[in-house]
């Protein structure tokens, strides 16, 4: 008896490209593959796209033209409307490498796999040249990001349960794949080249934003801080002038005292998180204000008579817990969610 042939939800995401938007419909309309579900979600453009939509919207399950807070925002609205065993992005311009893909992942794919992931066409208008890129994989998950989501099967219930973050405005899939990463999820990967993407785009676009993003995810998640020096967006992200280093640095130590005056004008029973460098000076510019220090490494008890464990702050009345270890910020409000610490009482600093 024939399995059921798995449904597969294709998303669609646009503002604006209804230059690029018909292309990436019709390519998904003449799929051999049948059994797929397909939604857009447009963010409320004004240049034609809705029409475009409206005009093949017999082959569309679901569509809707609204103002969102960006592509991610975006992207998880369509995951919410996903009713498919699997979810995979196609967004404007974007476009399948043939008519029988899916049907080839179908074939492929484990039945342990939550994520599939492919080779992917670079497309270069202005040069008129194709790139032929296969995933990175995770033997390199530490150094760039291990495939692109217009080449990646998601599981739906996967998907639905990790959504995008709307921290990031460039590199929130990036941060999804660390996070299933982390959390054992089960990948596989081909050198099948899977999908067509148009160069250029929201990364293209933003670069910079985009690289401090990843090298903030790495941060976030990889076992030791030293990895994101090793992170091709490390290595690529430079700075011409020198000049800018010094108006860089300026901006961000401005930024940095502006955010520890509020803390001072507005709270007066304050417990800092980690006594390195940075916690010291913390100590001596909030003073008085600081009344209990705690950190994992018991140690900084022989440097200062404030410090208190962990596991006592659910006992001890304050205001914030001020963390003052800056790229491990995520791993320590986990661990102070864990010790039933009001995470509306944790507070970090935005640089």
């Amino acid at each position: 008896m024939n399995k059921k042939a798995p449904k597969i939800s294709i998303i669609t995401v646009v503002f604006n490209a209804k230059d690029y938007l018909e292309n990436t419909i019709q390519n998904i309309v003449s799929l051999d593959y049948k059994n797929i579900e397909y939604i857009i979600i447009d963010g409320a453009s004004s240049d034609g796209t809705v029409d475009i939509i409206k005009k093949y919207e017999q082959y569309i399950n679901y569509w809707i033209s609204e103002a969102d807070n960006g592509i991610y925002d975006a992207m998880n609205k369509g995951i919410q409307e996903a009713t498919g065993d699997w979810v995979i992005f196609m967004n404007a311009g974007d476009s399948f490498y043939n008519g029988s893909v899916i049907d080839s992942f179908i074939k492929d794919v484990k039945e342990d796999t939550q994520l599939y992931n492919g080779a992917i066409n670079f497309i270069d208008e202005e040069n008129k040249t194709i790139t032929n890129r296969p995933p990175h994989g995770l033997e390199k998950a530490w150094i760039t990001i291990p495939c692109w989501h217009q080449a990646s099967f998601i599981k739906t219930s996967l998907m639905k349960k990790y959504k995008y973050s709307l921290e990031y405005k460039i590199a929130g899939d990036h941060d999804f794949y660390l996070k299933c990463y982390v959390n054992n999820k089960k990948f596989q990967f081909t050198n099948n080249t899977l999908a067509n993407m148009i160069g250029g785009g929201l990364h293209k676009q933003q670069a910079k934003l985009a690289q401090i993003e990843s090298m903030k995810i790495i941060a976030n998640y990889a076992p030791n801080i030293d990895l994101v020096y090793e992170s091709v967006f490390y290595k690529n992200f430079t700075i011409k002038n020198p000049s800018s280093n010094k108006l860089l640095f300026s901006r961000n130590f401005s930024l940095f005292y502006k955010q520890l005056e509020e803390i001072k004008n507005n709270y007066s029973n304050i417990v800092l998180y980690g006594y390195g460098t940075l916690g010291k000076n913390i100590e001596e510019i909030l003073k008085d204000k600081i009344k209990y220090i705690t950190d994992k490494n018991e140690n900084i008890s022989k440097e200062t008579k404030k410090f208190t464990k962990i596991e006592t702050l659910k006992n001890i009345d304050f205001d914030i817990v001020l963390i003052s270890v800056l790229g491990r910020e995520i791993d320590i409000i986990n661990s102070l969610e864990k010790q039933n610490i009001d995470l509306k009482k944790i507070k970090i600093f935005e640089i």
